[in-house]
């Protein structure tokens, strides 16, 4: 062997090979072709016992038990860990694996410059996100900023009787990291400005779910052979934690039966009106992921003009890399606060065009078709409106200068008040300034993209008895822009949430709403906590006649239904 050869081999990049089940434990027993694969994770050096990596850490700590489980070590060969001594319920070290390696397969699939093209922040202060595979005993799983962590539960189904590990369902982990990923992309989403925004971030993680589901051949392979040309056909991807929703059910059915929440449904936005349900609004957009999926796939189906079964797993393929890629790159085009359906849709669609301009698959006609059914919109062109901001509108553009800090970015937004339609008293501030390295699948290279995004607050009034203890104070209406520009200078998208009636007037009945319903519990420095009867899925801090409303992370996916508390997923 050459000197060369010798450096190239000593070059070559080195791989963890960790098992994960692909679905889960159920879909694993019922359709045993789905059951688990091997993926390969970047080695790097800082891997070790947890498992732990440089942006995720293994913590097996169960809070009811208030225990430190043992955490799988790697193997002194060092390209796998120690796992599959016991039986799976009892192989906590396989749960561990199994987690951490399916986050790291998800985070590095969305950072590809296919996808979003830059590494994902974390919304929270440390360098790794915390995962938490057995948590404690609850029917619940879910991502919570202040801990920094995943949290994943289990319990016992209510009818097999056997447990159910939350860290073993591909779509629960997914959907999870789906909630971690957004509110480093998009913190403020996080606050509380309407269901919609709510509801978007449930979406989101269903849509990483399908995402990462569809990024294992396996899945695909069995997906494409079950159907001819119509996806719904199946329920494999479109259903949503089937384990889970089984061990929710009183009675035993089938595996087509058994889900949280499943992508094939016909919710419009008409469907919506007066709701306030988060987990309501998540299925109109979870709905239209899969439509655009299906329409695409479909399409590519035509044009292979065959039905053999590599074209099917070929267009299924490419269909997944599609949406994906329309999906989730619409994120950075999108407001950074209180984003609403119709943000979202137009940001799917003027994304695409800014990286493709000639539409020759016609798969932004097919957005517009699925915007337009689930009655996102009401007419396709509302999804192109005319730029309302051209470059000769702005003062001291400079993209060198303005892309050089937030300061700087600061310093051309408020020379350009007037133009971005922020109030001379508007007191905002940048929260983000980004590049984007975003290539398509034949290398063809997109704009290279800058990114600011800016925030203020203004303020409602809570006028009335309805609102109790909150009653006459102030709570903050979020608002805010995304400037969008290439690497030239050229101003490619702008978006901006401002202070209006109508955004009052959603925030104020959105208020009076999880008033009513018992959502709040209220800390008025005084009385400590404290609420009606019902799920707290908020916390009302009362200072200075101030409002400041918080998600309980650990309540995220809990909903009323008849007055009782239930799990959405």
């Amino acid at each position: 062997m050459s000197a060369f050869e010798v450096y190239k081999k000593n070059q070559a990049v080195k791989t963890i090979r960790a098992e994960i089940i692909l679905k889960d434990p159920l879909v694993e027993e019922e359709i045993p072709t789905l059951g688990r694969d091997f993926v390969e994770i970047k080695d790097e050096a800082c891997i070790g016992t947890g498992p732990t990596s440089s942006r995720i850490a293994v913590i097996d700590y169960n809070g009811a038990l208030d225990r430190v489980f043992k955490g799988a070590e790697l193997h002194h060969d060092k390209t796998r860990f120690k796992t599959g001594r016991r039986p799976l319920e009892r192989d906590f070290h396989f749960h561990q694996v199994n987690a951490w390696a399916i986050i790291h397969k998800t985070l590095a699939l969305l950072e590809n410059p296919d996808v979003l093209g830059r590494r994902i922040p974390w919304a929270f202060e440390w360098g790794r996100l915390k995962v938490l595979p057995h948590a404690g005993y609850w029917e619940n799983a879910y991502y919570d900023r202040g801990t920094g962590a995943l949290h994943f539960f289990y319990f016992e189904g209510r009818c097999s009787g056997r447990p159910v590990f939350t860290c073993l369902s591909h779509d629960i982990v997914t959907h999870e990291l789906g909630h971690a990923v957004l509110d480093g992309l998009k913190p403020y989403y996080n606050e509380v400005t309407s269901a919609a925004t709510g509801g978007f971030h449930e979406y989101f993680g269903d849509a990483i779910a399908l995402t990462a589901a569809l990024d294992h051949r396996k899945v695909i392979v069995e997906v494409a052979g079950r159907q001819d040309q119509v996806l719904s056909t199946t329920s494999l991807i479109a259903n949503i934690g089937q384990q889970f929703g089984q061990g929710l059910a009183a009675e035993y059915g089938s595996i087509a039966d058994a889900y949280l929440r499943t992508a094939q449904n016909n919710k419009t936005m008409d469907d919506l009106v007066g709701v306030y349900e988060e987990h309501d609004y998540s299925e109109v957009m979870t709905g239209a992921y899969y439509d655009l999926l299906e329409n695409v796939y479909t399409h590519l189906i035509e044009q292979k003009d065959s039905r053999k079964g590599n074209d099917r797993v070929a267009a299924l393929y490419n269909a997944a890399r599609v949406v994906r890629r329309m999906m989730l790159r619409a994120v950075d085009y999108c407001p950074p606060v209180d984003v609403r359906y119709f943000d979202y849709a137009q940001a799917v669609f003027r994304a695409d065009k800014m990286a493709y301009p000639i539409d020759a698959e016609e798969y932004r006609n097919m957005w517009a078709g699925v915007a337009k059914g689930r009655k996102i919109i009401r007419e396709s062109g509302e999804l192109d409106p005319k730029p309302a901001i051209h470059n000769s509108d702005l003062r001291n553009l400079d993209i060198d200068n303005l892309a050089a800090s937030t300061t700087d970015a600061y310093d051309f937004i408020d020379s350009n008040r007037g133009v971005l339609g922020l109030s001379p008293t508007a007191d905002f501030r940048v929260i983000n300034l980004y590049r984007t390295k975003k290539i398509s699948s034949d290398d063809y290279r997109v704009p290279q993209e800058i990114i600011i995004e800016f925030v203020w607050a203004s303020e409602i009034k809570l006028t009335g008895r309805d609102f109790g203890p909150l009653r006459n104070g102030f709570l903050p209406l979020w608002c805010g822009g995304t400037l969008v520009f290439n690497r030239e200078g050229n101003l490619l998208h702008y978006t901006v949430k401002q202070d209006d009636d109508a955004r009052r007037e959603d925030l104020f009945q959105y208020a009076r709403y999880l008033v009513r319903e018992g959502y709040l519990a209220i800390d008025d420095g005084e009385r400590g906590l404290g609420a009606a009867a019902g799920a707290r899925k908020f916390t009302a801090t009362i200072e200075n006649g101030r409002v400041s409303l918080s998600k309980q992370a650990a309540m995220r996916h809990f909903h009323k239904d008849n007055g009782e508390e239930v799990e959405n997923g």
